[in-house]
């Protein structure tokens, strides 16, 4: 069922999985919806979670006429979240921008316990003044829905076996009004804040990234540089087989990975 958080720049749309346990906070990335947890939201309430599926702003069901799309934006949302449903402890984890994201709010909020970076981006990616430039073109009206969809195909590696169902869902999403100017203005926005402060971050993370993932030159070095950069007790591990969307593209893995990771108490007050 969704439910609807009331922000001062609007609503941000979520779903829960799991009634008890530890909240999860659980991100997608740009152009895609909270749906992206379709596979691992379940399986760690049945792990004894509480799971708290967030869409975007401007994505899924959240509104999109919010006035700024920047990562720290979507962070500030998540700790909304967690002090409007008073969640404490909570474990959050963000796909691709939902990365940078959760490393924001972990900045901002004591009532984050460790995060989990999903094949995350937490700095601007290698070349991003010409990236940026080629945002408007590329995904702008009429083709941009189209172009970005055949971007995503790219990005995974093992494809589920409901693929084409949730790209059908997602790019009929990014044609409502508003939302394909949202995920381009996701894209323009720079992440140098958040990464000058990424030593801050002090609560354990752990950085799981596709071993394929195609956004990144060498997944592994990418994994391991995060791991090094966050401060606290932050480790990396690789998901054999998946791309961008290790959470729908190997959930079992993806899963084992983080239960090993929450269940270690080494290093946790």
């Amino acid at each position: 069922m969704t439910r609807m958080l009331q922000t001062r720049g609007g609503r941000v749309a979520y779903e829960t999985y799991g009634a008890e346990g530890t909240p999860i906070v659980a991100l997608p990335g740009i152009g895609d919806t909270r749906a992206s947890y379709r596979a691992l939201g379940p399986r760690l309430a049945d792990a004894g979670y509480a799971v708290f599926a967030m869409d975007l702003r401007g994505h899924g069901q959240s509104d999109a006429g919010f006035a700024s799309y920047t990562s720290e934006d979507i962070g500030d949302d998540v700790v909304a979240l967690l002090d409007a449903l008073n969640l404490r402890r909570a474990v959050l984890i963000g796909n691709s921008i939902g990365a940078a994201a959760i490393t924001h709010a972990a900045l901002r909020s004591d009532r984050v316990a460790r995060l989990v970076l999903l094949s995350g981006f937490v700095s601007d990616p290698p070349m991003f003044g010409l990236i940026r430039s080629l945002v408007l073109p590329l995904f702008s009206r009429p083709w941009g829905v189209w172009a970005w969809g055949l971007y995503r195909k790219t990005l995974f590696k093992t494809p589920p076996a409901d693929l084409a169902a949730n790209q059908a869902a997602v790019l009929d999403n990014l044609r409502e009004p508003g939302r394909l100017d949202a995920a381009r203005a996701m894209m323009r926005a720079s992440k140098a804040g958040i990464y000058a402060r990424l030593a801050e971050v002090s609560v354990p993370a752990l950085i799981a990234m596709g071993a394929e993932d195609p956004d990144f030159a060498d997944p592994v070095v990418e994994a391991e540089w995060q791991a090094a950069r966050l401060g606290g007790d932050s480790r990396a591990v690789m998901i054999p087989g998946a791309g961008h969307y290790p959470q729908v593209e190997r959930p079992v893995e993806t899963l084992d990975a983080v239960l090993a990771f929450l269940q270690d108490t080494r290093n946790v007050p």
